[in-house]
């Protein structure tokens, strides 16, 4: 499968997602965590995204390759052309498997794509929910507001939303769904999504607490 942009398709998550659900076949994209979050908060110092095996060359290159082409003048274009053959092979795409929208035109391009292929899932986590008008986003496209960010206070709780725990017990008193073993949740749009913090990186005393 040739495209411009580069895919991710062995995600150790996107692979749980697509054996658990069975009817998923998930490829993500990526891009470079941190730089293009505008609205992350806190969870800037723990992001799973600069840690472990997305410190490997391989993975900084092709997602900073991504980012060049989505902040090109053509990038929907470019977009559109992949997604011919993407959903040749795949029904849900990732959106962001690192990284965030970091403009409006960037997510009108993705919103355009979603529009083209309505047979195909587009899903994302984001802390750009009240930055950016997403109203344009067609049923295929499922967004989860993500806790954690500049935006806390705006998040719509009655909408779907994830939130990072320290732990699974505080996960469970929260009320919180499993959202670490695959991301079916998210594309099925479950409202209280709890991610369980599980970077290289100790959390300190004061970000456990504030993960529980």
């Amino acid at each position: 499968m040739k495209t411009a942009l580069k895919w991710t398709l062995n995600n150790a998550k996107l692979a749980k997602t697509t054996g658990e659900a069975g009817a998923y076949r998930v490829a993500g994209f990526g891009l470079p965590a941190v730089q293009t979050c505008p609205r992350a908060g806190e969870c800037r110092k723990v992001c799973y995204a600069t840690q472990g095996s997305y410190r490997f060359s391989g993975v900084v290159a092709a997602r900073a390759h991504n980012l060049a082409l989505a902040r090109a003048p053509r990038f929907a274009e470019t977009l559109k052309a992949d997604m011919a053959a993407i959903a040749a092979k795949f029904n849900v795409v990732r959106i962001h498997d690192s990284g965030d929208f970091f403009s409006q035109k960037y997510l009108d391009a993705w919103v355009a794509a979603a529009r083209a292929f309505p047979g195909v899932i587009f899903y994302a986590y984001t802390k750009s929910f009240a930055h950016l008008n997403f109203s344009a986003a067609p049923e295929n496209f499922r967004v989860t507001q993500s806790l954690g960010g500049k935006d806390d206070l705006k998040v719509d709780l009655n909408k779907p939303h994830a939130r990072i725990f320290a732990d699974d017990a505080a996960r469970v008193a929260a009320g919180y769904l499993d959202g670490n073993v695959s991301d079916a949740l998210a594309i099925e749009g479950a409202v209280k999504i709890g991610l369980v913090y599980h970077g290289n990186r100790n959390l300190t005393d004061s970000q456990k607490e504030t993960f529980s």
